[in-house]
């Protein structure tokens, strides 16, 4: 159950009245699901010997109570938010990437071997960050294409190809921190410091200057995907793809749209997070960013507005945590769990309107 499934059931819906009832009782979905995961949570606090209140008062005090709290959960949600917006797009067409993690550290490998490269390292930051940013979305975007060409040439699975792509992309990063972006410097494998690509902090907020992305793809995504015939096609593709004919539009053009722009922008995410908070890439660059986008856009109902607050609530939730992690002792996979929790009860609770629609 996805939630273009429940979109298809809402249109078919037997009766108008019911069909009006499953559109306002969809967004209460997401809503329900986190509450009842931060149920099932609470048990599990419970199990751990801890007062479930009390952890998540630290939990929402680890994020109000200062300022630190406020710019780790931006910081935190920026990467999530900016995949979460790729993945939205291809998602919306039913083309079920798995491969994000694997474009984030592409993105991020190439555009740090261009701006730190010897003959370019010099250039001032005006000219370094923004060859960043197009290198990081040409390297997501080309390495989210092979997927798209072995699906059009031999029909493999989307999901299987960019699910193996994320380890080929891993040993892409291992290998090039090794040798060719290597720190001649550095005692461990690590790839040279980005310099003057690295983004400055927005005055008033010390956050860095990346979240300007999220700023941007948040309106931009939104007007393409419900006002242009490109957001149409797409909307098509996923609901019923032998309707794209009628449009003159191959499916093929379609996958290959989405899963390019899907690419793109988790690439410029890769970048990012590179130039605003490492400053620097390690082994340790792939930290599951790409699989957690993918709560993010399932929670935020493939919508780019829902997308962003989905990153926020789940960014909020790991650096509220982590306090309480500290705190009561608990164990560091717990919000983890919430997250998987979140993403089940969604599929449930979209399974059950469903039936009830077709009731």
């Amino acid at each position: 159950m996805t939630v273009l499934d429940l979109d298809s059931a809402v249109a078919g819906a037997v009766t108008p009245s019911r069909a009006s009832a499953m559109r306002r009782l969809a967004p209460l979905v997401p809503v329900a699901a986190v509450l009842a995961a931060l149920l099932v949570g609470a048990a599990l606090i419970i199990i751990e010997g801890a007062p479930p209140l009390d952890v998540y008062r630290t939990v929402v005090r680890g994020v109000t109570s200062s300022s630190f709290g406020w710019r780790d959960t931006l910081v935190q949600a920026t990467p999530l938010a900016t995949i979460g917006i790729g993945l939205a797009v291809a998602y919306r067409a039913r083309v079920f990437t798995i491969g994000a993690e694997g474009q984030y550290l592409i993105g991020a490998t190439a555009a740090t071997a261009v701006v730190t490269a010897p003959a370019l390292v010099e250039l001032p930051g005006a000219v370094l960050v923004p060859l960043g940013v197009v290198v990081a979305i040409a390297a997501g975007a080309a390495w989210s294409g092979i997927s798209a060409g072995l699906n059009s040439r031999f029909g493999t699975s989307v999901v299987i190809s960019s699910l193996l792509l994320n380890y080929v992309a891993a040993a892409v990063l291992a290998w090039a921190i090794r040798t060719t972006i290597r720190d001649p410097e550095g005692f461990v494998p690590q790839s040279r410091p980005l310099g003057g690509a690295v983004l400055g902090t927005l005055p008033g907020v010390d956050v860095h200057a990346g979240v300007l992305a999220v700023v941007v793809l948040l309106p931009v995504t939104a007007i393409a995907l419900t006002r242009t015939r490109a957001g149409f096609l797409v909307d098509i593709h996923g609901h019923n793809p032998d309707a794209l004919d009628a449009h003159e539009a191959p499916r093929r053009r379609v996958l290959w749209g989405v899963l390019l722009a899907c690419g793109a922008i988790t690439g410029l995410a890769g970048f990012v997070q590179t130039a605003g908070v490492t400053e620097r890439l390690t082994a340790d660059a792939g930290v599951g960013y790409g699989f957690t986008a993918i709560v993010v856009a399932v929670l935020g109902r493939l919508r780019p507005l829902g997308v962003v607050i989905a990153a926020l609530l789940l960014a909020a939730m790991t650096i509220g945590f982590e306090s309480a992690e500290r705190e009561f002792g608990l164990p560091a996979s717990l919000v983890g769990i919430i997250e998987a929790l979140i993403v089940l009860f969604i599929v449930v609770g979209d399974g059950m309107l469903v039936r009830w629609g077709d009731r």
